[in-house]
């Protein structure tokens, strides 16, 4: 339960449905960095979220056989995976020990696009291992349309899919953006902000070199978050001389109040599942810069398109935000700079940003997910 996409939605089903279900929740690592409900039933794998894909791959059986005796013990009906390692323990826990309750496996990432820049070794074994564990499954549950698309048209899913979007809590994201931040947003300039995981799918290089093409404006560019690939971002801020216009802030468990007063927020990730860290821009009333990327932004800010169509050159000024090609630092600073630019315009997506907001409600996110987890699933979005 670190700081992610996939752990925040897990900590609002924790939150929203303890008292419908009695919850236990297993922890592939317990290394958690939100605040839990204290009623809830903590099952700890103890394993190092930082093994290599050997290690990982035959240690499954086993984690298997734990979840199964737990489960076994405890009278658990159902089990619902979050990202990938946990589905296919799932599966291997049907297939091996023949757990007899429901399997729901959640997808939260578009698998086509995250596969593609590994080796043909691992590509080959985590597809086979995709088919494997959702082949097991009783229900899958997509964060996305494009991502549903991808796991029939590309992974051959036959098994029942239903989609329920990411959930947003603007109230409480409201509150806590009336914090005052750590550091000082600069008199006279425009402020773009990003937020995540400093992780290769989440694209800052890419960022940092758009934003370079605008640092003769009088910008800058605030970056919350924190990860593995921090000190190359430094250096690459370095190198590029933009050390008075860009500003980390570090990881922090409210960067709401950091995004609260900035004046647009920007997304550079190659891929995505559903990004919440958009959701999150739009309650705060921010206009957006995104990547087209897969999956979500598009499903996001032009939700009357086809959610498999992309940009593939210069940017789209979609019903709520902004949209350029993915992997093109020009096409992303040019978005930036229109954003930047044309203040009509900005005006609009600000004004439309939480009505969008609403769209994706943590209470109808949370009852969809009841719904799929009592055998009705429904889709939310």
């Amino acid at each position: 339960m670190k700081f992610g996409g996939a752990e925040r939605v897990v900590c609002a089903l924790l939150w929203n449905l303890r008292h419908e279900f009695d919850i236990h929740l297993a922890l592939y690592s317990k290394e958690i960095d939100f605040d839990l409900p204290p009623d809830i039933t903590i099952l700890d794998l103890k394993q190092s979220i930082n093994e290599g894909f050997t290690t990982a791959f035959f240690k499954m059986p086993y984690l298997a056989y734990k979840l199964n005796r737990y489960c076994k013990t405890n009278d658990i009906k159902i089990s619902v995976g979050f990202l990938n390692r946990p589905c296919y323990i799932n599966a291997l826990m049907r297939t091996l020990y023949g757990f007899k309750g429901r399997i729901i496996l959640s997808e939260r990432t578009h698998q086509s696009t995250m596969l593609g820049g590994n080796s043909f070794f691992y590509r080959s074994v985590s597809k086979r291992m995709v088919k494997f564990a959702y082949k097991r499954a009783d229900l899958i549950i997509a964060n996305a349309h494009a991502i549903k698309f991808d796991l029939q048209h590309h992974f051959g899913v036959k098994k029942p899919i239903t989609v329920i979007h990411n959930p947003v809590d603007i109230v409480a994201i409201e509150k806590a953006a009336q914090s005052s931040p750590e550091i000082k947003y600069a008199d006279g300039f425009f402020h773009f902000i990003a937020v995540g995981g400093f992780r290769k799918e989440k694209n800052f290089s890419l960022l940092l070199d758009a934003f370079a093409l605008l640092k003769h404006l009088p910008v800058k560019l605030v970056i919350v978050g924190g990860g593995e690939l921090e000190q190359p971002l430094l250096n690459q801020i370095n190198h590029l001389q933009m050390q008075d216009k860009v500003v980390l802030t570090g990881i922090s468990a409210n960067p709401y109040q950091y995004i609260d007063r900035a004046d647009c927020m920007v997304m550079s990730s190659y891929v995505e599942g559903f990004p919440n860290v958009l959701l999150e821009g739009l309650a705060c009333g921010k206009p957006v810069v995104s990547t087209d990327c897969k999956s979500g932004p598009r499903e996001i800010l032009a939700p009357s398109s086809d959610p498999q169509t992309q940009v593939n050159d210069g940017f789209e000024c979609a019903q709520y935000g902004i949209l350029t090609e993915v992997t093109n630092p020009k096409n992303l600073a040019a978005g930036m700079i229109k954003m930047y630019e044309d203040n009509p315009l900005r005006t609009q997506y600000a004004q439309l940003a939480k009505k969008r907001a609403e769209d994706f409600g943590i209470n109808k996110t949370c009852q969809s997910y009841a719904l799929a987890f009592k055998g009705k699933p429904h889709s939310a979005g």
